[in-house]
C-alpha cells in the first residue's frame, strides 16, 4: 500500500498503526512532502517498509516497489517451503521437533541439527523415496542460510550434454543455440544451498569441474574466461552406493571424499516400521484435506498389512497408496482391507528374510482371490461381464465367487446370479 502521511481526520501514522493491527502482512510505503528524519523513523517503527519524500522520482518509487516485491516473493517461498517441510514424506515438525518413533530417524535428525550449524558438505544416501531432498531442505532451513536460495538439481534428469550449462551457465554465443547469457544453478544458489540429487550420474568431465569448484569456490560460465566467486553450501544425494561407483571407476574418489564430509544415511521404511501408523495418520489427515473428503479412519487390519509389507518405494509409495485409498474410500467411512491392492493383505512382505505369513493356507488363498477379483472389477469399472472375460471365467462363476468372498459393488449388496 502507498500511504500519504498527511490525511484528513486520521493522519498516515495512525492509519498505518490501524492497518498493521488489522493485517500485519500488509506492506506499506509512506509518502510525504515532509523530509523529516523524525517522521521517517516513526513510520519505520510502526512497521512501514520505506519512507519516500515528495516530489519523488518515478524510478526511485519503482525501484522501492521492486525490492519490496522481491522480498515478498522470497518470504512467501520460505513460508511455503517451511510448510512443505512439515508435510512431505513423513518428516513432520512440531515446535521445531521431528515427529518420529524411530531411533534411527532420531539419530538422523541429530546429525541434521549438528551439521546445520556449519557449512560443511553433506552426502545423503538412501533408497528412492526415503526423503533425501526433504532432509537437504531441512538442513538449509535450520542453518544461517535459511533466508537465502535453496536450489535443487536432479542430475539424472538433465541430459549430459546440457548439464554443464545447467550448473554453470553460459555466455551468449558459447555454442550453437546460445542466443543469450544463461545464469547457472551455482550462480543462482550463491550465498545459499545447492542440492545435487543423483550426483552419481554426473559424467566424468563434470565431476572434475565440480571438484575444482568445491576446492576453489569459483567457476567460469561456458564460453567465458572470467571467474565468478561464490559462497554456497553443496549437499549431494545418491541412491547408488558411491563407494561401489568409485570402485567401478565411474566416480572420482577425490570428489567422493570432498562431498562426504558429513554422511547421512536414511533408513528404508521397512527398518522403521514403528513410524508406519504415525505416517498413515498424518497422510490421512493431509490427503483428506487435499481431496476435500471426510474419511473416518483406517481399519486395524489395514495397519497390520502395512506393518507387514516391505515398502520397496518407501515413504513415497506409502503416501501415493494412501492418496489412492482416500480417493476411493466412501464419504465418512473407513479404509478397509478390501480396498488394498491385490495380495497386500495376504502376501505382505512374504519375501522378506525371516518373515512368515500369519494366515493359514486356506485364508491366504481366499484373501488373494478377494484382492485379485476386486482388482479386476476395479479395472473394468465393476462391469461383471467384462471382468469375467478378462479373468477367462464364466460370468456365473464370477458372481458365485463374489458371493463366497463377500465382494460387494460400490453401494450394493452381494451380487445375485
Amino acid at each position: 500500500m502507498l500511504l500519504d502521511l498527511k490525511l484528513p481526520g486520521m493522519d498516515g501514522l495512525e492509519t498505518l498503526g490501524r492497518l498493521k493491527e488489522l493485517d500485519g502482512s500488509i506492506e506499506v510505503v509512506m509518502l510525504s512532502a515532509l523530509d523529516s528524519a523524525e517522521q521517517a523513523v516513526s513510520s519505520l517503527r510502526k512497521g512501514a517498509y520505506d519512507y519516500i519524500t515528495k516530489p519523488f522520482d518515478g524510478d526511485e518509487l519503482i525501484a522501492t516497489l521492486s525490492r519490496l516485491s522481491e522480498g515478498l516473493k522470497l518470504k512467501s517461498e520460505i513460508e511455503f517451503l517451511k510448510e512443505e517441510l512439515k508435510e512431505r514424506n513423513g518428516l513432520r515438525y512440531l515446535n521445531g521437533e521431528m515427529i518420529s518413533r524411530s531411533p534411527a530417524m532420531r539419530k538422523v535428525f541429530g546429525l541434521m541439527q549438528a551439521v546445520s550449524r556449519t557449512s560443511s558438505g553433506v552426502l545423503i544416501t538412501g533408497e528412492s523415496g526415503t526423503g533425501k531432498e526433504l532432509v537437504a531442505r531441512a538442513i538449509h532451513f535450520m542453518s544461517d542460510r535459511r533466508e537465502k536460495p535453496f536450489v535443487a538439481v536432479n542430475c539424472g534428469a538433465v541430459p549430459s550434454e546440457l548439464m554443464e550449462s545447467e550448473l554453470f551457465g553460459h555466455e551468449r554465443g558459447a555454442f550453437t543455440g546460445a542466443h543469450q547469457r544463461k545464469i547457472g544453478k551455482f550462480e543462482h544458489s550463491d550465498t545459499g544451498t545447492l542440492f545435487l540429487d543423483e550426483v552419481s550420474t554426473l559424467p566424468m568431465h563434470l565431476q572434475i569441474k565440480l571438484l575444482r569448484v568445491l576446492q576453489e569456490r569459483s567457476f567460469e560460465r561456458v564460453g567465458s574466461n572470467s571467474s565468478i566467486r561464490i559462497d554456497i553450501r553443496v549437499i549431494a544425494a545418491s541412491n547408488a552406493r558411491l563407494e561401489d561407483e568409485v570402485a567401478a571407476g565411474r566416480f572420482r574418489e577425490d570428489l567422493f571424499y570432498r562431498l562426504k564430509v558429513v554422511p547421512i544415511e536414511l533408513p528404508p521404511l521397512r527398518e522403521r516400521k514403528e513410524d508406519v501408523p504415525l505416517l498413515v495418520e498424518h497422510f490421512l489427515e493431509k490427503l483428506s484435506k487435499k481431496c476435500g473428503k471426510r474419511v473416518e479412519g483406517v481399519h486395524p487390519e489395514v495397519i497390520r498389512a502395512f506393518m507387514d509389507y516391505g515398502w520397496p518405494g518407501n515413504i513415497r509409495e506409502l503416501e501415493n497408496l494412501m492418496e489412492r485409498l482416500v480417493v476411493l474410500a466412501p464419504e465418512g467411512g473407513l479404509i478397509r482391507g478390501d480396498d488394498l491392492p491385490m495380495g497386500m493383505m495376504a502376501l505382505a512382505d512374504d519375501a522378506a528374510p525371516g518373515k512368515e505369513l500369519t494366515l493359514d493356507f486356506k485364508d491366504a488363498v481366499k484373501a488373494f482371490e478377494r484382492r485379485y477379483i476386486k482388482g479386476a472389477l476395479d479395472k473394468a469399472s465393476w462391469n461383471r461381464a467384462e471382468t469375467a472375460r478378462a479373468l477367462k471365467i464364466h460370468r456365473n462363476t464370477l458372481l458365485l465367487k463374489m458371493r463366497e468372498l463377500g465382494i460387494k459393488g460400490p453401494g450394493s449388496a452381494p451380487p445375485r446370479e
